[in-house]
């Protein structure tokens, strides 16, 4: 009865053992595979956009005004890795897209620069199917 109780108890020990084992493999394969584009706000008006292009295809970052497109900032690369701070500061009130494309992907985001009491800036993110959708609808 002993050897069973010590048997059932190892087992239990064992059986938990391999679920911790499964569960960890799973974080670390989302964990390694990193995101292309990274815009991160890093002051009140500087945001820092890096590109990973691993297949060194050719690749931009644009920022522009949709409504009169005025191009404001352009770089093309065919870098491994490159990037730009790109300072807002003085762009007039208004909203504004960066765009990156690394080879056939194309990543939007919009910046509504306005001013209140106090200036601000907020970024956010554009989805493609959005963005084709509100370009047909301004075509007569």
């Amino acid at each position: 009865m002993k050897t069973l109780i010590i048997s059932a108890s190892r087992l239990l020990l064992l059986a938990a053992g391999l679920g911790l084992g499964a569960s960890q493999p799973a974080a670390a394969q989302s964990a390694a595979r990193p995101q292309p584009v990274c815009v991160d706000q890093v002051g009140p008006f500087s945001y820092l956009v890096r590109v990973s292009n691993p297949s060194r295809v050719w690749s931009y970052i644009q920022l522009t005004n949709p409504k009169t497109n005025q191009t404001f900032f352009q770089r093309y690369s065919k870098g491994h890795t490159f990037g730009n701070r790109l300072n807002v500061q003085n762009l007039p009130d208004g909203e504004y897209a960066f765009q990156v494309k690394v080879g056939k992907d194309v990543y939007n985001y919009t910046l509504d620069i306005h001013s209140t009491h106090d200036r601000t800036a907020r970024l956010g993110m554009v989805t493609t199917m959005a963005l084709a959708s509100s370009s047909q609808q301004r075509k007569p």
